[in-house]
């Protein structure tokens, strides 16, 4: 956490956020081309099982580590701002409804309710492979500056 001195005091949190497309696109794609290319060997069917098996956790790590995307959560007096990757999303504390924490298996699903939205925008939370980010400390500032928080 770093903190800034200027008119508003900005605080700046860094998440370990996924390409949720990119990490299913990997995923699947390299787990489909290698099933292929074993269905098509000549090998018997217990060893294809089990190098199935064997390369999921392989490419389930390949996938997070080509679809990372760190984002950095800045929270001031006025607004929270996301800025992932080329994408930056500004929330005025006015129009923010609340924030929605839904834990995932693998991480955490971060939702950002606005006023008059109908759809939330989201934010993959990663935690395999990973050392440990910010996102703690980000929920308790944003309990103790008073945004709601839920837990879905």
């Amino acid at each position: 956490m770093s903190t800034s001195a200027a008119a508003n005091e900005q605080t700046v949190f860094t998440l370990h956020t996924l390409h949720r497309g990119r990490l299913i696109q990997i995923l699947l794609s390299s787990l489909f081309t290698i099933g292929i290319t074993v269905s098509l060997s000549g090998i018997g069917e217990i060893p294809k099982i089990i190098i199935l098996l064997i390369c999921l956790p392989l490419l389930l790590f390949l996938s997070v580590k080509f679809s990372q995307q760190p984002s950095q959560w800045s929270v001031d007096d006025q607004s929270l701002m996301v800025v992932k990757g080329s994408k930056r999303w500004v929330f005025p504390f006015a129009e923010l409804t609340y924030v929605q924490n839904h834990i995932r298996s693998g991480g955490n699903l971060i939702a950002v309710h606005k006023k008059g939205a109908f759809q939330p925008v989201r934010f993959w939370r990663n935690k395999l492979f990973q050392s440990v980010d910010e996102f703690d400390e980000l929920m308790q500032h944003l309990q103790k500056i008073q945004v709601p928080i839920t837990f879905g």
